[in-house]
């Protein structure tokens, strides 16, 4: 029995702890499976990780997406603040999430490889800068994963591994 155990976690462990980054996809067949994505007011809770400490910096509250405007998070937790993702220091990230509800890549497609899995009820897209574009300097990947009504969850992963993890419902 305990072989048969063994054998069994070998082999679903792969599936398990695949990652998006394993799938590349060209864009045209990717932009086939995504929903139509709207403006979208919800709740958002985010983890930072700080690579050097091991530290987890917790936040959450409102979160505002329109499609033509930008992101905006309310946070409400630890302290009340506001954070534009409109203004220069993340108009990248606002950037992104825009082409994708969009669905206007030609932007995304000269500065990221992209990966994919699943369908349009869940998905995951993976981005990986290009060696030769602007981004590839300060980030190392962007990963997005959706329902066919919004993006749930966005993680972030910079140059210097602070990785920001953000769930929306």
């Amino acid at each position: 029995m305990n072989k048969f155990l063994t054998i069994l976690c070998l082999l679903v462990m792969p599936a398990v702890c695949a990652s998006v980054f394993e799938h590349p996809q060209n864009l045209a067949t990717i932009a086939k499976q995504l929903p139509e994505l709207s403006s979208v007011n919800c709740k958002f809770r985010q983890e930072k990780t700080i690579s050097s400490s091991h530290l987890i910096l917790k936040s959450s509250g409102d979160f505002k997406f329109e499609k033509d405007k930008g992101v905006i998070f309310y946070t409400t937790y630890p302290i009340k603040s506001t954070s534009s993702y409109t203004s220069r220091e993340y108009k990248q990230i606002n950037s992104i999430i825009s082409a994708i509800t969009n669905k206007s890549y030609s932007r995304l497609e000269r500065d990221f490889d992209f990966y994919y899995e699943g369908n349009s009820q869940n998905w995951t897209i993976g981005l990986l800068p290009k060696k030769n574009s602007q981004v590839y300097d300060y980030l190392k990947s962007i990963e997005l994963a959706g329902n066919s009504k919004m993006i749930t969850k966005i993680i972030i992963l910079p140059v210097d591994l602070n990785k920001t993890t953000i769930w929306f419902n």
